[in-house]
This record gives structure tokens, sequence and C-alpha cells, in this order.
């Protein structure tokens, strides 16, 4: 009878243990979804300029950080474009749920993906090219090469 109870209990702890690493997996996955936590590098977006200027050179790489990259003419903007047709704040990309998003926060002359002025924000797909001012980028995933 007193090993019933033994084996009982540690059935008992058993379950409580399989419980608590589910609850930790399930934040951890939620975390993962609101970019809070990152799941891998490869959700990380990538955006190397096809046609630059001075300040940001063809070739140059942009990695899109999970709090998100703002462009503009403005020395606020985390990517300063010296460009008479970028606005102050021109554009803004986030990541959200392993996806990157750009939307136009109010330019003047517009943002343009694929040749098309956009309104609402949109979720980039690899090789995308997004026109901001007379800068052209084109998207891609974030691979570290110094690896």
């Amino acid at each position: 009878m007193q090993i019933l109870l033994v084996v009982g209990r540690i059935l008992f702890i058993a379950l409580i243990y399989l419980l608590l690493i589910r609850i930790i997996t399930v934040l951890l996955a939620d975390l993962g979804t609101k970019g809070i936590f990152p799941k891998t590098q490869s959700d990380i977006g990538c955006l190397e300029v096809i046609s630059g200027s001075e300040m940001l050179p063809k070739g140059r790489k942009i990695k899109i950080e999970y709090q998100g990259v703002r462009i503009g003419r403005g020395k606020q903007n985390d990517i300063i474009v010296n460009d008479h047709y970028c606005s102050l704040d021109h554009a803004e990309f986030r990541q959200r749920k392993g996806a990157t998003f750009v939307e136009d926060i109010g330019s003047t002359n517009g943002t343009w993906v694929n040749g098309e002025k956009i309104n609402t924000p949109i979720q980039l797909a690899v090789g995308d090219f997004i026109k901001i001012g007379s800068i052209t980028f084109q998207y891609s995933r974030w691979r570290n090469e110094s690896l």
C-alpha cells in the first residue's frame, strides 16, 4: 500500500512538471509571435540599397530589427535619407509575427512597393522593391554573413 502512495506522489509531481514545461513553451511561443523574443535570425528582414546616394551607397544592407526601422530626412529617424523627395518622416518598417511590414507615415511623395503607391501597411515578400524618394531598396531575409 505504501508503494502505491509513493508511486502516486511521483506521478503527481511528474504531471506538475510537465504542466509547467508546457506553460513555459506556450509563453515563449507567444513572445516570439509578438516580436519580443526572436524565434530565429531568419525571421529578421533586411533592406539592400539598389539605387542609393552618398549616405546610402548601393549594396548597403540594413537589418530590420524587432523594434522597427524609421526612414526619413529628419535626424530622429533610424535611417536618414538626404533626398528632397523624401519627407522628414517618410516610412516605417516593422516586424510582426515573423513577417516584415512597411507603412507610409504621411509622406508627401508616398512610399512605393513594386511600383505601386501604398496607403496601408503592406507585408513584404522576399524580392519586393521599395522606393522611398529616389532611393530603391530590395527586401530579403537577414543572413548573418560573419558566420
